[in-house]
Order: structure tokens, then sequence, then C-alpha cells
């Protein structure tokens, strides 16, 4: 999907998404939305420590964390993290996420002092897309890849080079469906062969194979089309004869799109695919949205909040074991700045909010 990405800063991706709104009469600033898989920045921050750990000082994992939110803090943004929520996680066919990672109570309590927060009911990927879908947030932002198949209209991805988060590759969904000529079930058809979290796929196929007969074939759009309007029955009978196309495609590449023939992958193909509870895993997900099935969804009002200034000292001193003086240098080079911004462009955004 690399064609389709536009490559930008985070900075200047907010900036340019700056708008004003007229609200109460009151002319007021209206700060692009983004959602942030925080499991993502929480696995990523330990893959950098992960060799030489004792030298990195005292929590280094946690004290990264704190840096990246001083300069997330300082773009006009609004900033909504949505964690894993376990008690309602789809099972997966790979790996099974039972506790929470050893991060979470800490970040999750540095999110409040910095004025973020928000918990998912179930996987944080699939949370984020509805969010989006239904604009709450104007971005999703994480590196999970199932989140091209959820069906999130604009995605923000870091850069693979990028340890700040700071240079970003967005994804829109009319790039994904012109500039790489993957539309959604063209994407959820390379999940089901391929392989992904609810599935192994087909034997054999890996990603190639499986983005070559997406992309030239409209079997993982009419997929799509017929489990979104068929009933269950229906849409087995139909689901038949796209395997029977996606076999023979497979097994003698009658238009040489493939660039040879792969009978041995045909021959693999399971007698029950595809399965549909893998296919409403992507296409309906459990997520905070699931209970309204509504466009107009019961929804709660959260404010931008300001940065807990002495909170965020006192939690520097316990967590870090820096001095008053540390603590002032630190904050000065980004919390003070970014609280500023928060001050000159405090906006309401409306977010459904779930508990459970």
């Amino acid at each position: 999907v690399a064609s389709a990405a536009d490559n930008r800063t985070l900075k200047q991706l907010a900036v340019s998404e700056l708008k004003t709104e007229e609200i109460d009469g009151e002319r007021k600033v209206k700060l692009f939305k983004i959602g942030i898989d925080a499991s993502a920045w929480m696995h990523s921050v330990c893959a950098v420590f992960q060799f030489n750990h004792a030298g990195a000082g005292k929590s280094p994992e946690l004290r990264t964390l704190f840096f990246w939110l001083g300069t997330l803090l300082k773009l006009p943004l609004h900033v909504v993290f949505v964690f894993d929520g376990l008690k309602h996680l789809p099972e997966k066919g790979r790996m099974v996420r039972n506790s929470p990672h050893w991060l979470t109570c800490d970040f999750q309590r540095m999110l409040e002092l910095f004025g973020f927060n928000i918990q998912a009911p179930g996987e944080a990927e699939a949370e984020l897309a509805t969010m989006n879908a239904h604009g709450v947030i104007d971005a999703a932002m994480t590196k999970d890849s199932d989140i091209l198949i959820f069906g999130a209209p604009c995605i923000i991805r870091s850069t693979k080079k990028d340890k700040d988060y700071l240079n970003v590759e967005v994804y829109t969904e009319d790039g994904l469906e012109h500039g790489a000529s993957l539309a959604q079930g063209d994407r959820l058809l390379i999940a089901l062969l391929a392989g992904g979290d609810y599935d192994e796929g087909v034997s054999g196929c890996g990603i190639k194979i499986a983005h070559k007969v997406a992309q030239h074939s409209k079997i993982g759009q009419e997929m799509l089309h017929a489990f979104l309007s068929l009933a269950p029955e229906l849409f087995s009978e139909r689901a038949k004869e796209l395997v029977m196309e996606l076999h023979s495609m497979l097994a003698t590449d009658p238009y040489h799109f493939l660039g040879r023939q792969y009978k041995a992958v045909a021959d693999s193909i399971p007698l029950e695919f595809p399965r549909c509870e893998v296919i409403s895993k992507y296409v309906d997900p459990i997520t905070s949205f699931s209970a309204t099935r509504s466009s107009t969804l019961a929804a709660q009002d959260v404010l931008s909040c300001q940065p807990h200034l002495a909170d965020i000292a006192d939690f520097c001193r316990v967590q870090f074991g820096w001095d008053d003086d540390t603590i002032i240098e630190r904050m000065y080079g980004g919390i003070w700045e970014g609280a500023y911004l928060c001050t000159l462009c405090k906006v309401r955004i409306t977010l459904f909010v779930d508990n459970c």
C-alpha cells in the first residue's frame, strides 16, 4: 500500500487541518482529532530498550513515553489514546492477549496527567476505525495492518525509521482504492488468503500472491458485498461460486496476472473457506458502538484538558528520580509550551465512552 501514502510530518498535518468554527456566535479553533493505538506505543518503546536496559537509567520506557507525550502536547491536535479492552477482546488465531501490558497502569496515569485517555471495549484498532468512520476522530494512528481492513477512512502510520512518531504516512480510503488499487474488499481477501490475527489463511499463499489475486480480480469486493447484503445461507452459496473462481485463477492463471500457476495453493483452499466468523470479526468487530447500531450515537462530551503541571512534576520525581532543577528543565523544554498551546486552542469534541 506504499503507493497510496502521503508522507508528511505530524506537525504539517496538524497545521494544515486547523479550522475555525462558530459556536454560540463565537469563532473558535477546531483542532484535528487523532486516535492513537496505545498498545503500539507501549510495544514500540519496550523494543527500544530490549538491550542495555540496566544502563538506561530509571524507568526508561516510561520516561520515553513521557517525552513522546510532551512532543504531542506541543502540536495543535486533539489526541485520544485507545487501549485494548481485555474483557471483550475477541480470541485470535495466533495470539490471545489475556492480561494488560505491564506499562498500562503507569501509562494511563501519565495520560490522565497530560489530559489524554479513553478505554476500548475490544480491539483498539477496531475501535479506532469505528470512531474514525463515525467522525468522532479525524484519523486513526496505529501500526497494526488490521485497521486497513476495518475500514478507517483516514489512517496515520509512523515511518519505519522514525522513533518519535513525528514523520508519518497518511492513508485515505480514496488513496488506497485508487492509488494502490485496493478497495476494502480486496484488503479483506488478502487477510483471508495470507492469514491474519483471526485465521491462518490458505497454506502456501503468502502476501505477494494474495495481493496479486486481490488486485487483479473482483473476488474480494464481491465477497464483502455478498456478506453485507445477503442472508447467511445465500452468502454461503455465493461464496462457493467465488471460491471456484478463486481456485481457477490460482490453478490456471488464465489472464497471466499472477505470472505463473499456483495449483498447490489452489488445492490447499479449505472446504470451509471463507469462514463467516472470521469475516465478521473484520467487518463487524466489537466496539463501543456495537450496542447502538445507529448513526445517531449516544455520546458524551470530552474536553481537551490542560495538563496537570504540579502532578506531572510529582510523577517525574517519583517515577524518574528527577530533582527539582531537572524537572523544571525538562518541563520548560516541552510541557509548558504544550500547556500554553492548550490554553490558546482549548476545544470540545464528541467522544463515545464505554468503560465496560
